[in-house]
């Protein structure tokens, strides 16, 4: 370039060269250059009217240009400028005569752009170009251009802003709303990524410091869980031959593993007792003899593949946080909770169960995310219910785009429970998110939380890649290191008995300790009121799944920042795209998991899907586990027909509360009431409470202890109310299986329904030979149709285009009250 500045071009070509063979003439350059128009012939010879061979000498032996920073190298033979052009000559000569710095100077027209020789003679050759062509135009034309300018810098600056190309995400310029996948979502910034990860530690470090220290906090919170998490990123990212001896989450006592000779699978007769369960007095709590996922008790192989199930439910719980995180559609993170009167939290206040103060204690993680945290109640006693029949109504009960599922019936389950929570598992990966499912145990022994049960470890290991792992209250308090057989043997008192205050290392909860009122903060101590957790007692529930999911938070964000740090958009590792379809999309790996953090296991950033792709204006699919059931593992305990379905079951609840959407619709409900229960303020709150905020009178505080839960009933008593028709979801009835539940008791299912004479039942029409019927899956409930003929061969029932079922009292009768209907 600066040799063709010198003089080696023609003053009427002054374009830069690029010999065409074929031709023998000048060509554009691979810059876009636009084809030169043929300049006037000239009287003086210029370099290109010589021969190519002539040319490329001359060049060669062209003098270099002077350094004006270095004048003692200046070259006297260096040749003069040719003279400017005629006026009207050659391509720049409408440009006016002015000094270029470039060429030591010489005045005359503009150097093009690549004819200058450094940057900032060009970036000057440009402006001078432009405006001097420009300057030629009409004032017309400058103003349209003018505008169409202004149009495209406003258009261009608002698609910086707009647009989270992984560029944006990188530099954190990408910020409010934006509409790239079709209508408007949220984006996570650099910004936030950072207020969320201070927020995170922040609540981390706080549980650190209030149980003790980082190892004592994490005893209590994380290593006492049924199952293992490995929730330390670089042990996470080490191959699992590299992974650190697990035997030390039981060596934190002396107590734990010091018995595990050979003994029965011991489940415990107190589970079988519900008396001797619920009310403890001064005996000790068990220890289980064997832990059936005890390191000591296993082979080699078994402890490696133990370190493998620990990696793939981690990873279940990464991948729910970042997608949380990263999905413009989600705006909301759900945590879901079925339960009985534990969960809904009785003889406490709604202020105090466990999931308020989950909901209190978690959401300013979620909050600099955009991200607000709901954790609903969907506690449920005193209507007959168990966890039998209420698994079923999974998608009525709570909203179907739960991130995070919870189950709890510690009194209910006798023992068992393995088919109702294996069934909410399987039909949990139908859900739109594909939640984890936690278990919530009231009590638990001193060294295990229920591993003691050879069913229960199963579930946990072929459910691992799914997130599946159980949480006990009481495990978690022993695992912090107090001596509570000594306490009790020594002075009599039994931490876990009625009404006992302080849990060994509290005397109340945290936001307990500022109360003024001695009374309330007293109760708010409380570890079990009975059977039921206390508020202290619902702490240590709720700080344990807010530790976890706290730092399943943060390791999230340290995978998603590495990927904004390398330029990547980090939205390609957790969600595949879809153009055709909104439906999950699905690949291969061990349980049907996905793991899209494997790229990181070698150190690669290799992307899920196409690694050189953003998401751009497609729309985002979680990459989750297969929605079709063929990859999920054999069941264990639930019925293949019923729980290996590809929708999860579709009921209609007439209890409260209910956060999802019913499946069955009512067609013609005619004279048939519905009606729940008048409860008032103080329904379910212990007596204590109860007196403390009757004296404070406050309506505030009477709405924050109101319990949600109430039976609900459509009912009708006698022929004049008619016929109730439902309309039955038949795209979604797979296996042909039809439910109804009866309120309220444990044993109204039968003479209901069953054994009503005067009740009758149609399906499409069709009366329905209750010889065929049996009470299922508890005493409340009765199995009309237990399925398709082509599934069951008694069965006469065929799955048609419309399917109705109705029910009608043919003269006056006794009540028939129907809380439930369920189909699958």
């Amino acid at each position: 370039n600066e040799q063709n500045i010198m003089g080696t071009t023609s003053s009427k070509s002054p374009q830069r060269k690029s010999v065409d063979n074929d031709h023998n003439t000048m060509s554009p350059t691979s810059a876009g250059i636009f084809p030169l128009p043929p300049s006037k012939p000239s009287s003086s010879t210029s370099s290109s009217s010589l021969p190519s061979s002539m040319r490329r000498r001359r060049e060669v032996e062209m003098p270099t240009k002077p350094y004006r920073d270095d004048p003692s190298r200046c070259d006297e033979s260096t040749p003069e400028p040719p003279p400017p052009e005629e006026e009207g000559e050659g391509l720049y000569s409408f440009l006016p005569p002015h000094r270029n710095d470039d060429t030591d100077g010489y005045i005359g027209p503009a150097v093009p752009p690549y004819r200058s020789g450094g940057l900032r003679g060009r970036l000057r050759a440009d402006l001078a170009i432009c405006t001097a062509a420009f300057s030629q135009l009409s004032k017309t034309t400058r103003a349209a251009a003018l505008l169409m300018a202004c149009g495209l810098i406003s258009y261009g600056a608002h698609r910086l802003v707009e647009t989270p190309t992984a560029a944006n995400f990188v530099s954190g310029l990408t910020v409010g709303r934006e509409k790239d996948f079709g209508y408007e979502g949220r984006v996570l910034t650099k910004a936030q990524l950072k207020d969320t990860q201070r927020a995170a530690r922040k609540l981390v470090d706080l549980l650190h410091h209030y149980y003790g220290g980082e190892t004592t906090a994490e005893n209590m919170l994380m290593r006492s869980w049924q199952a293992q998490w490995k929730l330390d990123l670089n042990e996470y990212l080490e191959n699992e031959e590299e992974d650190g001896d697990e035997t030390a989450v039981w060596d934190d006592d002396d107590d734990f593993g010091d018995d595990f000779g050979d003994g029965d699978d011991s489940n415990g007769d107190s589970h079988r007792h519900r008396d001797k369960h619920r009310h403890l007095g001064n005996k000790y709590v068990k220890q289980a003899k064997v832990i059936h996922n005890h390191p000591d008790n296993l082979t080699p192989d078994q402890i490696q593949q133990q370190k493998h199930h620990s990696k793939q439910r981690t990873t279940k719980l990464i991948t729910t946080m970042a997608r949380a995180l990263l999905n413009p559609h989600q705006d909301y993170f759900k945590i879901g909770t079925l339960g009985s009167s534990v969960t809904a939290g009785h003889e406490n206040c709604h202020y105090d169960s466990y999931q308020s103060q989950l909901e209190r204690t978690l959401s300013p993680v979620f909050q600099p995310a955009g991200l607000t945290l709901s954790v609903q109640n969907a506690g449920e006693a005193g209507c007959g219910d168990s966890h039998e029949n209420q698994v079923f109504c999974l998608a009525h009960n709570l909203s179907p785009d739960v991130d995070i599922l919870h189950y709890s019936w510690t009194y209910s389950e006798h023992g068992g429970g393995q088919n109702a929570r294996e069934s909410l598992i399987r039909w949990g990966q139908q859900l739109p998110r594909r939640p984890m499912v936690h278990q919530l145990v009231a009590r638990g022994m001193s060294n295990t939380c229920e591993g003691n049960s050879k069913d229960n470890v199963m579930l946990n290991n072929a459910y691992a890649a799914y997130g599946y792992n159980a949480f006990c209250i009481q495990t978690g308090l022993y695992f912090g290191g107090y001596d509570y057989d000594r306490e009790i043997e020594k002075e009599g008192i039994n931490r876990f008995g009625r009404q006992q205050v302080g849990d060994g290392y509290h005397e109340t909860t945290r936001y307990g300790e500022s109360e003024e009122d001695e009374a309330r903060k007293k109760s708010l101590g409380i570890v079990f009121r009975n059977w039921h957790p206390g508020p202290l007692g619902f702490q240590m529930a709720s700080d344990a799944f807010a530790y976890v999911y706290g730092m399943g938070v943060l390791m999230a964000l340290d995978l998603i920042e590495k990927d904004m740090n390398a330029g990547l958009d980090p939205r390609d590792r957790w969600f595949v795209k879809s153009t055709a379809d909104r439906d999950l999309q699905s690949a291969g790996g061990e349980y049907g998991e996905i793991d899209p953090i494997a790229s990181f296991d070698t150190g690669d950033q290799n992307r899920l899907r196409n690694p050189n792709s953003t998401l751009g204006h497609l729309e985002p699919q979680l990459s989750l586990p297969p929605q079709t059931v063929d990859d999920m593992p054999e069941p264990l305990f639930c019925n293949p027909l019923y729980c290996s379905i590809p929708h999860p079951p579709s009921c209609l609840n007439y209890e409260n509360p209910t956060f999802g959407v019913p499946g069955p619709t009512v067609r013609n409900q005619n004279s048939w009431t519905i009606s729940h229960d008048d409860n008032d303020w103080t329904f379910g709150v212990g007596a204590s409470d109860i007196a403390i905020f009757k004296r404070r009178n406050d309506d505030e505080w009477f709405k924050k202890c109101s319990h949600l839960d109430a039976c609900g009933t459509i009912a009708a008593s006698d022929s004049s109310q008619g016929e109730l028709i439902f309309e039955l979801p038949a795209s979604n009835m797979t296996t042909g299986l039809i439910i109804v539940c009866g309120c309220c008791g444990n044993n109204v299912g039968e003479t209901m329904f069953l054994k009503n004479e005067n009740l009758e039942i149609k399906l499409n029409r069709k009366v329905l030979n209750k010889s065929k019927m049996d009470v299922y899956p508890n005493e409340k409930c009765v199995r009309l149709v237990k399925a398709f003929k082509e599934f069951d061969k008694s069965s006469d029932i065929s799955k048609e285009d419309e399917m109705l079922m109705s029910f009608h009292l043919k003269k006056n009768a006794n009540e028939v009250k129907i809380s439930h209907l369920i189909f699958l």
